[in-house]
């Protein structure tokens, strides 16, 4: 697996599936930014301030989104597919569902979660993981995957 294609696979998903959560957000008028949720979930748990919990949100997760991309990544090597489309949008919504089932453990779990509206949080996050996987086969292929 080649690490720097990896990582700018994962930077470049994780930055557009940022931009589509921000797009979802303003439309709807909630706050579905993952990095931002997961800063005041870290923000009212750490003794981090605000500002510090924002900056560990975004920090995991694009952590998170390197681990997505190298999964992605590995399963393409291992399966000898090239990064296309259709696997991109197919691993997306995988990872997508699976990145839900996390966020609800997590916000069960959680002493003081912030109130998000999860139903709709929930559809939004399996829609911008298509956009990460559909941005993370574009770059890949893009790349000489």
């Amino acid at each position: 697996m080649d690490t720097k294609k990896v990582i700018a696979a994962a930077l470049t998903s994780t930055s557009l599936m940022d931009l589509f959560s921000e797009a979802v957000s303003k439309v709807k008028g909630s706050n579905y930014n993952e990095a931002q949720i997961l800063g005041e979930l870290l923000n009212r748990i750490t003794p981090l301030n605000k500002k510090q919990a924002q900056a560990a949100g975004w920090a995991g997760h694009y952590a998170v989104g390197v681990g997505f991309a190298a999964v992605y990544a590995a399963y393409l090597k291992e399966t000898r597919r090239k990064p296309m489309l259709l696997n991109g949008v197919i691993y997306g919504a995988l990872s997508g569902l699976e990145g839900a089932a996390i966020w609800r453990a997590t916000f069960k779990a959680h002493p003081n979660p912030p109130g998000v509206d999860l139903k709709n949080y929930y559809r939004q996050l399996v829609l911008a993981h298509v956009v990460f996987g559909v941005a993370a086969a574009a770059t890949l292929r893009k790349m000489g995957k």
